[in-house]
């Protein structure tokens, strides 16, 4: 009976080391610095040149964020500068969309896993002088309705992370 039970325990052993190799480490898994943000100067576009003249502002003030994306779905995105503090969150990759705080995006890995870029797109929309935003869904609607009204165009917000080396 014993070796039975031996030989039992050695077999669920051998397997569950086996299944911890086969799981798959996702390749966001790591700390990752923001290295570049902005809006793309082609509105609705999210492809060309890029405006990071807030972003380059920001840097200038120490601003710096960093995400560490843990194995188990959690992470801790750490800014510094303006607004210093950390935060904890969850994650997950489904795909090729990343989602991070209930927020899914589509990403673009690059080939040697080093650096990635997601994209943010933004609609259109009305926005009165309180800073609320109407119902009016064009331009001219939304300038009809109120003189001090403000039409803000569809635009394409970047953000890229480059893998931080131990």
């Amino acid at each position: 009976m014993n070796l039975k039970k031996s030989l039992f325990l050695a077999i669920i052993f051998i397997f569950s080391c086996q299944d911890k190799e086969d799981e798959e480490t996702s390749q966001f898994v790591g700390k990752w610095k923001l290295i570049e943000m902005g809006k793309y100067l082609v509105a609705g576009k999210c492809d060309g040149e890029i405006d990071d003249e807030e972003y380059r502002g920001l840097k200038s003030k120490g601003f710096t964020l960093t995400l560490e994306f843990k194995n188990d779905g959690s992470g801790i995105e750490t800014r510094t500068g303006p607004e210093a503090g950390t935060e904890v969150f969850t994650w997950t990759e489904l795909g090729e969309t990343i989602c991070i705080k209930n927020s899914c995006v589509p990403f673009d890995m690059a080939p040697n896993e080093l650096s990635f870029r997601v994209n943010f797109q933004e609609d259109a929309y009305c926005q009165d002088e309180d800073y609320n935003v109407t119902g009016d869904d064009n331009k001219r609607a939304c300038e009809n309705a109120s003189t001090s009204n403000t039409w803000i165009p569809e635009q394409c917000n970047t953000e890229r992370y480059r893998r931080e080396m131990d």
